[in-house]
């Protein structure tokens, strides 16, 4: 606005011209701003000014080269021949006090004026039917994009005279919206119609009256995007290939027989049902989909607990024929295998029977008691950890009576049973942590670690008191290598003191050991209920770059138990305690080391 007067050219948006083609661009490109669903006064003042500007096209084809060799208004105003207003008719500047005294037609002064609108074969317009005239062209592009890339004929085809005409544009992109929201499309020509036209962007102008339409297109459209994203990302999704096969999953038998596959698989069937919808919707088959989700999550039994199976079996086996050594019994070769399957057979009807919950009454009984234990006893679930040690205080009750210098025979008897009960109980409390080939390692170990402490005589360790012994041991190790302290939420700013009163009261107990000032007996239990202690303030370290000095661990304690005793020095278990301490030790030092020498330019390290 200036003095009253409003450029008609500041309305179209476009510079003083006679061209109807370039009219016809300026309106097209302010319809796109301004639309009458939305601002209808505005798209009213818009239309009447392209009504008006092609009406007199003619007359400022022929005037506008004469004002512009007369250069600016002022010496256009000067020029004897040129009529007052002249500025104003070549301009089409609406001037409101002009009107009241000049004589001339309003529409040589550039004024919409409010008279009724003559035909439209007389305002340049050609009358044709926008919807048949979208179709020609739309088949067009079709046709082309067969021959060419899609980008470039999508362009050329929105620059075409026609797309001028609002109608026609309209129903232009209405028949883009049904190519889109219909199954056989060009993933090349979809793009660019959702970026050329913006529809990435903004539905919501189409939405207003083709919802379903628009519905279907945005929805195939994210479908193409999460199926574009899983495929370029095939390695990051284990079991995608499974799913995408089209194949139901008894092709796949094997491969849902991994405990770990096939956790990863139903996490995979999880996210695209909740995640992906649409690419469930318009990619994959729903029926065979649903398959493989009943499939998935009825499957609870896997290899890892058939290998825990044949383990238990073992272990159960064993723990048997060491009972009853120590009570003094031996098993025969047709005991021994009636034994060993049978606990076979027994441990693999246990861990299937809790792998499919069945019976389901007992299973919802245990659950229940579980509900009511989690009521009664919140800071065993509030601390995880806590629950974990509720194995360790038997286990080192019964270890302690291994040290007890004469036993009887029931004594023997009872130790044997109740470190065999330890030992299940530690499995079972730790099924999360041991399972499959470690499983099978601590086993190992156990058997190979029970075999090198038995002996003969009364000193003697049985393998039933040895092996669930070291089972034990190496199941304390390897929890609290994930972090026990942690898990029972346990001051973190204690730990540095804890290390170092634990680190002073070994260094004490094996110097008590080595002098002789307390009976070997007592001081080895006690040095072995100290290292168990240890254990859970220095995770372990267990790979085989750092625990090489361990082998020097046996040559280490004999040399400590060398000038005691005959009969306390040859004692199994006094070795392994000294052994064990002495394993603690190093990995405690061991990680006090790196934990300081990453710290030690830090200020104020004690």
């Amino acid at each position: 606005m200036h003095n009253g007067q409003r450029s008609l050219w500041e309305i179209l948006g476009t510079e003083p011209t006679g061209d109807e083609r370039a009219l016809k661009r300026a309106y097209a490109k302010r319809l796109k701003v301004t639309r009458p669903e939305d601002d209808p006064a505005a798209f009213q003042e818009l239309r009447e000014a392209y009504e008006y500007a092609l009406r007199h096209a003619h007359l400022f084809a022929g005037e506008l080269p004469e004002a512009h060799v007369a250069g600016t208004k002022a010496e256009a105003a000067d020029a004897p021949e040129a009529p007052p207003m002249e500025a104003a008719e070549l301009w089409g500047v609406i001037d409101e006090a002009a009107q009241e005294t000049q004589a001339p037609p309003a529409e040589l002064w550039g004024v919409i004026a409010q008279e009724p609108a003559p035909p439209q074969e007389q305002w340049g317009v050609v009358a044709i039917d926008p919807a048949q005239e979208a179709a020609n062209l739309w088949q067009g592009c079709l046709a082309l994009v067969r021959h060419a890339d899609a980008d470039d004929v999508l362009a050329r085809m929105l620059q075409d005279d026609a797309m001028l005409n609002l109608d026609v544009r309209e129903e232009f992109e209405l028949c883009a919206l049904r190519y889109c929201a219909s199954a056989g499309y060009d993933l090349a020509l979809r793009r660019a119609l959702f970026e050329q036209l913006g529809w990435d962007h903004d539905f919501s102008y189409l939405a207003r009256s083709h919802a379903d339409l628009v519905r279907g297109a945005v929805q195939r459209y994210r479908a193409d995007r999460s199926f574009a994203h899983f495929s370029d990302n095939r390695d990051s999704y284990p079991g995608l290939d499974c799913i995408m096969s089209q194949q139901p999953p008894s092709a796949y038998a094997r491969q849902l027989f991994d405990r770990k596959f096939t956790l990863q698989l139903r996490e995979l069937l999880h996210a695209i049902r909740w995640q992906h919808a649409e690419m469930l919707a318009c990619k994959l088959d729903t029926d065979l989909f649903e398959q493989w989700e009943e499939a998935v999550h009825a499957k609870r039994y896997f290899k890892q607990t058939a290998l825990a199976s044949g383990g238990l079996g073992f272990v159960l086996h064993f723990m048997l024929a060491g009972v009853l050594d120590a009570a003094g019994f031996k098993l025969g070769d047709t005991a021994a295998y009636a034994s060993l399957l049978g606990f076979q057979a027994f441990a693999f009807g246990l861990l299937a029977m809790h792998a499919l919950r069945w019976p389901a009454p007992l299973f919802t009984r245990l659950d229940a008691l579980q509900e009511t234990l989690q009521e009664r006893l919140p800071v065993l679930w509030k601390r995880p950890g806590l629950r974990q040690l509720g194995w360790i205080a038997p286990y080192l009750v019964l270890a302690l009576l291994l040290f007890l210098p004469e036993r009887g025979e029931t004594m023997r008897l009872v130790t044997a049973a109740g470190l065999c009960a330890s030992a299940l109980l530690a499995y079972a409390m730790n099924r999360q942590l041991l399972h499959g080939m470690l499983l099978l390692l601590v086993l190992g170990l156990s058997l190979f670690g029970a075999m090198f402490m038995s002996g003969r005589g009364q000193p003697a360790l049985a393998v039933g008191e040895a092996m669930p012994l070291i089972f034990c041991l190496a199941a304390l190790a390897l929890r609290s290598a994930t972090g026990l302290y942690g898990d029972c939420r346990f001051p973190e700013a204690l730990l540095p003191r804890l290390r170092a009163a634990w680190l002073i009261g070994c260094a004490g107990l094996l110097s008590l050991l080595y002098l002789q000032l307390l009976p070997a007996a007592f001081v080895g239990a006690a040095l072995l209920l100290w290292s168990c202690a240890g254990m859970l303030f220095s995770p372990s370290d267990f790979k085989w770059r750092s625990m090489w000095p361990l082998v020097l661990a046996p040559s280490i304690a004999s040399v400590v138990l060398a000038n005691l005793a005959p009969a306390m020095g040859a004692r199994p278990i006094m070795h392994r305690s000294v052994e064990v301490a002495l394993a603690v030790l190093y990995f405690t030092l061991r990680y006090m080391y790196q934990t300081y020498r990453l710290s030690s330019a830090k200020p104020g390290l004690s």
